[in-house]
Parts: C-alpha cells; structure tokens; sequence
C-alpha cells in the first residue's frame, strides 16, 4: 500500500447508475442507459465501508435516475450503516409518499429535488417532459408529508435566468432546507443545445442577484463551485460553506467521485457519464484495487494534488488571485478552458468591462470595514476580519508560500483540514440547516400561505395543456395514442396512468 496522503475525501457523489427515465437538455452525462457495468449491491455496500474508512462523512446518490436501481432503499441502507451521512439526487418520476417514508426509514438525511425554471414552461423544456414541474412541485409536498428534508438544486441556463427570484421563492415557501444553484457545461446533452449555454458576461448579474437574495432570503443558498470567484459578492456566495472566499477545486483532496462501474474520479462533474475524454481523469476502479490504495498512490489527482501556478493559461495566469482560486472549478477548467483557464468568472468578466464594477465595489467595502472596526481595533475581536461582500484583502494563508514550487506542500490548510468547511459538492448536508439560519424543519408546517401544485393559476401561469400549446405541441390525453409531434422538441408525453 503506498504512504498515507495528507488528504480525506469528507464529500462525495456515487453515480449509482447512468439509467435514467428522463432526457434533459442540460445534462452533462447524457444519462440515460446504464452502464453494462454497473457495481452490484453487495459491491455497494463495500465501496461504502471503504469510503468510511477514509473519513467520508457526506455521500450524494446521484445518477442518472438513482430510483431506477430496484435496490436503491439498501444502498441508502448500507451507506447509512457504513457510517455516512447520505443523501439522494431524484427527479421524482417514481417519488411517491410511500418511497419518501421508506428512504427517511433506510436512513436518508435528504432529498435532492431539481427545480429549472420558475414556470411550468420553463422547466417543462428544460427536463423535456411535459407536466415535469407539476411532478416535482407535489414532490416537495410529499417529502414535508413524509418528514423528509429536501434540498433543491437548480442549473443556470438562458431559458431559467431571468427566473431566479421566482425559483427561490418556489423553494423557500415549499419548505426546503438549502437551495444549491450551479452552472451548467458545455458537454453532454447541453452541447447539442449551446444556445442555452451562459456567456461569462451574464455571470456578473447572476452574482449580484444570488448576493442579494441571500442578504435577505432566510433559505439556506448555496451558489456550487462553478460560480463567482473574487467579485462583489464573493463572501456572500460562500456563506453557506462557511468560507470567506473561494479557496480552490477540492477534487481529490476533500471530494472524490464514483462512477457506476466503480471508476473513481477527483469530482464526477469532470467529464461526466458518457463523454469522451472522460476516462483521462479515472484514477483506478475498485474492483481491481481498493479504494485506499487508489486514494494514496503517490501520483494520484495529480492535477489538484500537484498544482503549481505554471499550470495556469490565459487570463488565470496574471489573474492577483491565482495562487487561491487555481483556476476555479475543475470541471469548467477542463471543459470550457482547455485545462489551463475557466473564462467562466465574475472577476474576469467585471475585469474585461474595465473593472469600474469591481474596483468600486471593493473599495466601497474597504471603506466600510475601515469605518466600522478598523480604526478602533475591533480586528482583535472577530473571527473574520475579511472585509464586508468579499472585498480585498483576502486571507491567503491558506495559499502555497511558493506557488510555483515543484508541488503542494500546504497539506490542505484549507478545505482538506478544515471539517467546518464543506464546498458545495453533491447536495448541501441537511444536518446544519436549522442551526444555521435559525429555522427548525417541521413537516407539519404549512407551505408559508403558498397555493399548492393543483392552482397553477394562482402562479400566474397557465397549466401544462396551455403550456403544450405554446411550444407549439398538442398534448395528448389517456384516450388518444402519443402525438408524434412531441417527438420534434425532443419532450416525452404525459404519462397515460
């Protein structure tokens, strides 16, 4: 076995299967049949045990569909019993009240629900199933009637953006203990559809309304590691990691990923499911070593655990903040910068504007933090002296001393040492929810005076009938066969039962 490494993965995402019952335009592994390969419950229940042993302490069940998996109640099972803390992604097709009370009993800590748009039309198009938002509304009612917390998690696209501040409240009066947003890649499904691609341009609003709705928002939001980077708002965005600012790509450091074949990655989002190039980030495959020994092979994540600043390309490059950033997320780094730059940055955006933005939102920021403590050494009486919305100066001590060194010495003083902070990797933990924001989950608690699934109309909007037609498709009812029509906008029909 090689030398203990320095590093735990304390967050992870097992893709349980590459099945999945819907074809959504954004998905990045263009999921849809499994794997032919795909790791047997008994193998599971001993990947799960093996990540125990490393120190895991939060693993999402991802996929694909994981409830396509007929023994998904004893994986949830198993990885409770190895000690972990587990939550599940769904699209909620085969989420029924049964099933929810059954996954709260196997052990499961959370719900992880997709909303993608603020309207029925909105997200309808973007899961390709008409009737989808219905389906994933009533979800969330039956996981407060089970007793269940749920997270949310949205993907940012063209079609959705301009609905943030509806989806928020959508979420936050349907009862749901954090809010995850992320960013879509250009891979898989999602690169058939760039149109619905975000420019680095658009991020600079994105960052200045998720900045606000977290001043005011009492839900727990956390914007994923592919938004932000050094802007206005940068303390803002990581509050619910409870960081100050972004501190690198923790991909095999604090965070590992699993495929369904027993594949493990840094971060299942680099190169996901059935993507070519995908297999250059496999580290090893369980059935042919343990996991231990992948983890702690010198060599091994090379790429994050090896880092140095001449890695870097482009803009990322001269960026000030290179040494901390690193080039932001991964994954975007290897779809969108050809390795060695993410242009998905607000920093750089505001930058390429002129920085009149950022630099007088950083000096404003300065300003304050110098009036409010500065001057009458209140420093000595915070935790936190970085200053108010993420301005500089930031602490870089947790960045290399030598950032062109040979390799990474710092032992991960950051993210990896750190058990406080936690990225937003998988689903956000249900346990910190109530703690942290001052709100108790109580399933018997009404949805805060928001109209249920069956009044559309109290939404403003119209129902799924009148949303088929305005993308220019006639639905079809129980007693009529499928219209091929539908088969044109690439979105599934109703179900018939």
């Amino acid at each position: 076995m090689s030398a203990q490494s320095p590093y735990v993965p304390r967050r992870g995402v097992f893709e349980t299967t590459l099945k999945c019952n819907l074809r959504c335009r954004h998905c990045g592994s263009r999921a849809g049949e499994a794997r032919p390969d795909e790791l047997s419950t008994d193998e599971c229940a001993d990947l799960f045990r093996q990540l125990a042993a490393l120190g895991m302490e939060w693993l999402t069940l991802s996929g694909g569909e994981p409830m396509t998996r007929d023994d998904w109640p004893q994986l949830i099972e198993a990885a409770t019993a190895a000690g972990i803390r587990t939550g599940m992604f769904t699209n909620a097709i085969i989420l029924d009240l049964d099933a929810a009370k059954l996954a709260k009993d196997k052990g499961l800590c959370g719900m992880g629900l997709s909303l993608d748009g603020g309207t029925p039309q909105t997200h309808d198009f973007v899961r390709g199933r008409i009737g989808h938002f219905r389906i994933l509304t009533d979800a969330m009612d039956t996981c407060r009637q089970a007793g269940l917390p749920f997270a949310v998690v949205t993907h940012l696209n063209t079609r959705n953006l301009g609905e943030l501040r509806q989806m928020h409240d959508i979420i936050q009066s349907r009862g749901a203990y954090a809010w995850q947003v992320q960013l879509g890649t250009d891979m898989g499904n999602l690169s058939d559809h760039r149109d619905m691609l975000l420019s680095p341009s658009q991020l600079i609003g994105v960052e200045e309304t998720l900045g606000d709705l977290i001043r005011s928002s009492s839900l727990r939001i956390h914007p994923s590691d592919s938004i932000g980077y050094f802007g206005p708002n940068e303390g803002l965005l990581r509050k619910a990691s409870k960081m100050t600012h972004w501190k690198g790509c923790g991909a095999g450091k604090s965070v590992i990923g699993i495929e369904s074949n027993g594949n493990i990655k840094g971060c299942l989002s680099i190169l996901a499911g059935y993507n070519e190039h995908g297999v250059d980030y496999v580290e090893g495959n369980i059935r042919s070593e343990r996991l231990a020994d992948i983890w702690h092979r010198e060599g091994a994540f090379a790429y994050n655990r090896q880092w140095k600043l001449a890695d870097l390309g482009g803009f990322c490059r001269t960026c000030d903040h290179a040494a901390l950033c690193r080039g932001g997320c991964m994954a975007k780094k290897v779809t969108v910068g050809n390795g060695v730059e993410n242009p998905m940055c607000v920093y750089r955006a505001l930058e390429m504007e002129g920085g009149s933005r950022l630099h007088a939102a950083q000096a404003a920021a300065v300003a304050l933090a110098s009036l409010l403590g500065a001057g009458m050494g209140a420093c000595d009486e915070v935790d936190d002296p970085t200053p108010l919305y993420g301005a500089p100066p930031y602490d870089t001590s947790d960045a290399d001393a030598d950032s062109d060194a040979d390799s990474d010495t710092d032992s991960d003083t950051d993210t990896d040492s750190d058990t406080s902070v936690q990225p937003a990797y998988g689903m956000p933990d249900s346990e910190t929810a109530a703690m942290d924001y001052g709100i108790p989950y109580d399933s018997d608690t009404p949805a805060y005076g928001l109209p249920d699934s069956e009044t559309n109309a109290d939404y403003g909007v119209p129902d799924t009938e009148t949303a088929a037609m305005e993308y220019g498709i006639i639905p079809t009812d129980s007693e009529t066969e499928f219209d091929t029509s539908m088969l044109d906008y690439g979105i599934m029909p109703p179900d018939k039962n």
